[in-house]
């Protein structure tokens, strides 16, 4: 049980560090396409700048549940890795259908990937809320 705490955190940390870094490599990214599109339509604008962001939040979830689907194929846990990606897959969005379960020596170290999976997508709305505010300030002021 002691292992599956200390690995499961240990993949948590580095997950959530991964996220942060990849949201802030983005970031000057999203300053670019921003500066570039002054002089567009705010809808188009707009657009453009949340479908990058999205694109750099998809980035940094993926990877993620890569990381999460490569520990259940080191484990040994599943025969198939397309299974143990199907399971980090399901874990990571609290989805949990419940098809396909573990063995109890993994357990815990999976609740760590739900965990994961609801921090880094809290992380994520905060960046896109943050986001809207940043380029949307004006927009519903009547003129």
């Amino acid at each position: 049980m002691f292992s599956q705490i200390v690995f499961g955190s240990a993949l948590l940390v580095v997950c959530s560090l991964l996220h942060v870094a990849v949201v802030a490599a983005g970031i000057p990214m999203l300053m670019k396409i921003a500066s570039r599109a002054q002089t567009w339509r705010n809808s188009r604008r707009i657009a453009v700048i949340l479908a990058a962001a999205i694109g750099i939040l998809l980035v940094a979830h993926t990877a993620e549940i890569w990381l999460w689907a490569f520990s259940f194929a080191i484990l040994g846990e599943f025969e198939q890795f397309s299974t143990s990606f199907y399971f980090a897959t399901v874990t990571y969005t609290t989805l949990g259908y419940g098809d396909v379960v573990l063995h109890e020596n993994a357990r815990i170290f999976a609740s760590f990937g739900a965990i994961t999976g609801l921090f880094t997508f809290g992380i994520s709305t905060a960046f896109l809320i943050g986001l809207l505010g940043r380029v949307m300030p004006n927009v519903f002021e009547s003129k």
